[in-house]
């Protein structure tokens, strides 16, 4: 993965599923300058784990869970830059399409994964880039 600036990426995976979390853990240790703070199958455990992490790069959360995705991006969107959805239903993605950066669906594939962070960042840069 080529991001465009020599910084880390802090991240933290939201999801009711553990093989869901598996694989997001997975692919986050697949590229070096992203960094797992913590998995959570748990949304209330994961709110309060926020705490202690200040800002968030991003933010893995599924969409359907015992609390809704939804709500926890409203509760978080301060605490992360980009809010990646995670759902199986695209259906639910048009719900979320305004609390969220973007979407992955399952079942989850590295590539799109990769292209996806390629993107969110390099959009992020050039922002910077025209701000300057």
């Amino acid at each position: 993965m080529n991001f465009p600036l020599s910084q880390s990426y802090s991240c933290v995976i939201i999801d009711d599923s553990q093989m869901s979390i598996k694989t997001l853990e997975n692919f986050v240790s697949k590229i070096d300058k992203l960094q797992l703070k913590g998995s959570f199958t748990d949304a209330i455990d994961a709110m309060a784990a926020f705490w202690t992490y200040g800002k968030i790069d991003f933010l893995f959360l599924d969409i359907q869970m015992e609390i809704s995705g939804i709500d926890i991006a409203r509760m978080l969107r301060n605490s992360v830059k980009f809010v990646v959805f995670v759902c199986a239903d695209d259906n639910k993605a048009i719900d979320a399409f305004d609390k969220g950066n973007c979407f992955l669906f399952k079942p989850l594939d590295f590539g799109k994964f990769e292209d996806t962070m390629n993107q969110l960042i390099l959009t992020e840069h050039k922002n910077k880039e025209i701000l300057l």
